[in-house]
C-alpha cells in the first residue's frame, strides 16, 4: 500500500511538472459539463493538439481533431481556435476568422452545440511580417472634434494605402496586422470602414479592444465591464484570445476595465487599467498550454508592465500576468493608448525582475484629436514593421506617405517637418505623397527612424535627434561634425517644438477647443543631444539598431 502511494505522488509530481513547466496544461473548467464539441482540420486532415477555447476555458483536440469544451454560454459569446503555427485562419474583409459565435451554430440532439473549424497551412511558416498600430479612432466627419486639423477618416485611409503599398512589395511570407486597440472612437458603426479598408490591403488582420470600442451610446451610460465589449465583438470577434506563428505566442488581451454602475461615466470613459477575474482566468488556462521555452508577445490597448520613468505599472493582475510571464525566456509587451511612442528593454545585470519588454506606439493617425502628421511627442503618423525569420525577428518604424485629406483650418508653420507633400493618385483617389526636403525625392520610407534638430532650435548649441524606436539595446547615437566624432546623450525634451514653432499646438488647441483645456506636453524618452561649436554648418548622427541596422541622417544649419 505505502509503494502504491508513493507511486501516485510521483505521478502527480510528474503531472504538475508537465503542466507548469512544459506547458502542456490548460484548461479550466473541466469540472463542469460540455457544452461544445467539434473538429478542427487542415483541409481534409484533422489537427492534433490544437487550443480550443471559450475566451476562459482552454482544451487541446486529440488525434482526430475532436474536442470537447465546457464552454461558459452565459460568459461566452464564442468559440475559438489558437491557430497552430503552421497554419491559419480564413479571412473576410481584411480579418482573421478564428472564431464561432456560439449560439449561432448548430445544436445536436444531445443538446451540445457544434463548431467546427477549417484551418489553412501556411506554405513557409518560418517567415512572416506584421503590420502593429495603435489608435486609428476615426470619427465621423460631423464630429466638433474632427474638424480641427486633418480629419481622421482621411488619415485612416492614408494608412490603408501605405499599408496596401508595402504588402504588395512583400511577396514571399504572409502578412499580418495586429491592431493594438481604440479601432473606432465611439462609434461602432464606423468597424465597418475599418473591414473594408483592410479587405484592400491583403493583410490578415487581428484587433484588440481600446477604452473607446467599448460601448457608447446614450444607454450605455454606466455601462458595466461584462456588457461594455459585447457591441465591438459582435462586428469583429472576441476581445481575449490567442495564435501563434513560427516559435512565438501572441495573447491577445482586453486590458480595459469599464467602471460600471455607480460610477457617472460611459463605458469608454476612464477605463481602469488591469484584468477581469473572467480574463484572468483565460490568461492563466492558455498560458499553461504553452510551451516555456515560447517567447511571448503580449498585445493589449493600455501599457501596464513599464511606464516612462523606468518604474514598473500596477492594475488588477498585472503584477500577477508578470509572475506567469517569469518562465517563458522572453515577453514583448505592446501597447498603445498614450498616444506616444516608448520603448523600454531591460538588459542583462539590471535589477528588473523578469525578462518583459515594453513598446508603445504612436497614434497611427497622428496627434489626439488633431490628426495631425506627428504624435505628440514628435513621432510622425506611422506604425511599426515586425519581421520573423526563422526564429529571428526585427521591428522598424514604418512612417506613413501618403496624405489624402486638407487642413481643416489655417495650416501651421511646418518648418520643423523634415517632408513635404506634393500631389499625386492612389487608386484613383487624389492625395498627396511625402517628399524629403532635404533632396527632393520621396523617401519617408522606413529608413526614416530618427528626426534631427540643428543647433538653435531649443536656444543651445546642441544637435538634438529623437529616435522614434529607441530603447536600450540600441546602440549610443554619435554625432559627426567638422571631422569630429562626438557621443550623444539622452535627455527628455518637452514635445511641442518637434513639430510645431512658436508654440503652434498650444495656440491651434486653445483658439479651436475650448474644451480643451492644456496641451500635452509629455516628455519624449528617446531624444539625445550631441554639442557642436556651430561653426561647420553640417553636421551627421549616426546609431545602430538593436538588430545591428546602422541608420544616419545629416542636419545642417
Amino acid at each position: 500500500m505505502k509503494k502504491v502511494f508513493i507511486l501516485l505522488l510521483c505521478a502527480a509530481a510528474l503531472l504538475a511538472c508537465k503542466k507548469d513547466e512544459k506547458g502542456n496544461g490548460g484548461g479550466g473548467g473541466q469540472d463542469k459539463p460540455v457544452t461544445v464539441v467539434g473538429t478542427v482540420k487542415g483541409g481534409d486532415t484533422p489537427l492534433e493538439g490544437v487550443v480550443v477555447s471559450d475566451g476562459i476555458s482552454c482544451v487541446k483536440t486529440g488525434a482526430d481533431g475532436k474536442y470537447a469544451l465546457p464552454a461558459d454560454l452565459e460568459k461566452s459569446m464564442f468559440v475559438f481556435v489558437s491557430t497552430p503555427s503552421g497554419w491559419s485562419a480564413p479571412v473576410e474583409q481584411g480579418q482573421a476568422i478564428f472564431w464561432k459565435k456560439t449560439k449561432s451554430c448548430t445544436k445536436g440532439s444531445d443538446g451540445k452545440y457544434v463548431a467546427d473549424f477549417s484551418l489553412n497551412k501556411i506554405d513557409n511558416p518560418e517567415k512572416f511580417t506584421i503590420f502593429i498600430y495603435a489608435d486609428p479612432q476615426p470619427r465621423k466627419n460631423s464630429g466638433s472634434t474632427d474638424k480641427l486639423a486633418y480629419k481622421a477618416l482621411d488619415c485612416c485611409e492614408d494608412m490603408y494605402d501605405d499599408m496596401q503599398e508595402l504588402k504588395a512589395t512583400i511577396t514571399d511570407q504572409p502578412v499580418y496586422g495586429i491592431g493594438l486597440g481604440d479601432i473606432v472612437h465611439q462609434d461602432l458603426t464606423l468597424i465597418d470602414k475599418h473591414k473594408t479598408g483592410f479587405a484592400r490591403t491583403g493583410i490578415s488582420n487581428y484587433n484588440i479592444i481600446g477604452n473607446h470600442d467599448q460601448g457608447h451610446s446614450s444607454s450605455d451610460y454606466e455601462l458595466s465591464d461584462d456588457e461594455s465589449w459585447k457591441k465591438f465583438a459582435d462586428k469583429l470577434g472576441p476581445v481575449n484570445y490567442s495564435f501563434n506563428l513560427g516559435n512565438m505566442h501572441f495573447l491577445m488581451l482586453d486590458n480595459m476595465i469599464s467602471q460600471g454602475p455607480g460610477s457617472g461615466k460611459y463605458a469608454d470613459e476612464e477605463c481602469l487599467t488591469g484584468f477581469s477575474d473572467v480574463v484572468w482566468q483565460f490568461i492563466q488556462n492558455d498560458l499553461a498550454t504553452v510551451s516555456s521555452d515560447t517567447p511571448i508577445m503580449v498585445c493589449a490597448h493600455s501599457p501596464m508592465m513599464v511606464a516612462a520613468d523606468g518604474t514598473e505599472r500596477g492594475g488588477h493582475y498585472i503584477e500577477q500576468l508578470r509572475g506567469l510571464l517569469k518562465r517563458f525566456p522572453i515577453a514583448y509587451a505592446w501597447a498603445g493608448h498614450s498616444h506616444n511612442t516608448f520603448n523600454y528593454a531591460p538588459v542583462k545585470n539590471t535589477d528588473k525582475q523578469y525578462p518583459i519588454e515594453t513598446h508603445t506606439l504612436t497614434r497611427v493617425t497622428g496627434a489626439l484629436w488633431t490628426n495631425e502628421f506627428i504624435s505628440t511627442n514628435g513621432t510622425p503618423r506611422g506604425y511599426v514593421v515586425f519581421k520573423y525569420n526563422n526564429g529571428d525577428i526585427s521591428w522598424k518604424f514604418k512612417p506613413i506617405y501618403y496624405q489624402r485629406g486638407t487642413h481643416q483650418a489655417t495650416a501651421p508653420n511646418y518648418s520643423c517637418r523634415d517632408w513635404d507633400y506634393v500631389d499625386a493618385t492612389v487608386n484613383g483617389n487624389a492625395t498627396k505623397r511625402a517628399v524629403m526636403k532635404s533632396s527632393g525625392t520621396p523617401n519617408l520610407d522606413d529608413s526614416y527612424q530618427m528626426q534631427l534638430f540643428a543647433p538653435g532650435v531649443y536656444e543651445d548649441q546642441y544637435v538634438y535627434a529623437n529616435i522614434f524606436m529607441w530603447d536600450e539595446k540600441w546602440g549610443t547615437p554619435k554625432l559627426e561634425a567638422g571631422g569630429v566624432m562626438n557621443t550623444m546623450y539622452r535627455v527628455n525634451k518637452n514635445n511641442f517644438r518637434y513639430s510645431y514653432s512658436d508654440r503652434y499646438i498650444t495656440d491651434f488647441y486653445h483658439s479651436k477647443a475650448s474644451w480643451y483645456s492644456d496641451v500635452d506636453l509629455n516628455n519624449c524618452m528617446s531624444i539625445f543631444r550631441g554639442f557642436t561649436d556651430m561653426t561647420h554648418g553640417t553636421g551627421t548622427v549616426s546609431v545602430k539598431d538593436r538588430f545591428g541596422q546602422t541608420y544616419s541622417a545629416k542636419i545642417t544649419w
